[in-house]
């Protein structure tokens, strides 16, 4: 498996960017991940009040089960890592959105940020073969 994160200042086109590299990944047959970094705690994945939120507010750990779609609400701390050994086992290629203090992670910044492995400098606009061909040539740093 291979993991990369894509990183850049806030509102610098990560989202758009990695919303263009999983459609083109998956046209080319690979099985792709991903897992949005989420510091601050904005996320919203439900709404106060609601009979998830409720049980979950009582700390444990919930699920909604709809056709086509799971949503699992947990409370841990985990590294990444540990996230994407544990539901994302059958992918070839997870991209993280952020996580730019990750040093082990290979990451593909967008802009002008200055971080630590970076393997690529985009501008977020451009088309997305040639950062494929980089996730290509890497090495598997995920086993």
């Amino acid at each position: 498996m291979k993991v990369v994160a894509i990183v850049g200042y806030h509102n610098s086109g990560k989202t758009t960017l990695a919303e263009r590299l999983v459609k083109a990944l998956k046209e080319k047959g690979y099985r792709v991940g991903y897992v949005k970094h989420d510091p601050k705690g904005h996320g919203v994945t439900d709404r106060e009040g609601s009979d998830t939120w409720r049980i979950h507010s009582l700390g444990v750990k919930t699920a909604l089960l709809a056709p086509g779609r799971l949503t699992l609400w947990e409370r841990r701390e985990d590294d990444p890592f540990s996230l994407i050994r544990e539901h994302f086992g059958d992918c070839d290629v997870v991209l993280l959105e952020g996580y730019k203090g990750l040093r082990e992670v290979p990451k593909i910044v967008v802009g002008d940020l200055r971080v630590e492995n970076e393997i690529l400098r985009v501008a977020g606009t451009e088309e997305v073969d040639h950062i494929i061909e980089v996730i290509e040539k890497m090495e598997e740093n995920l086993l």
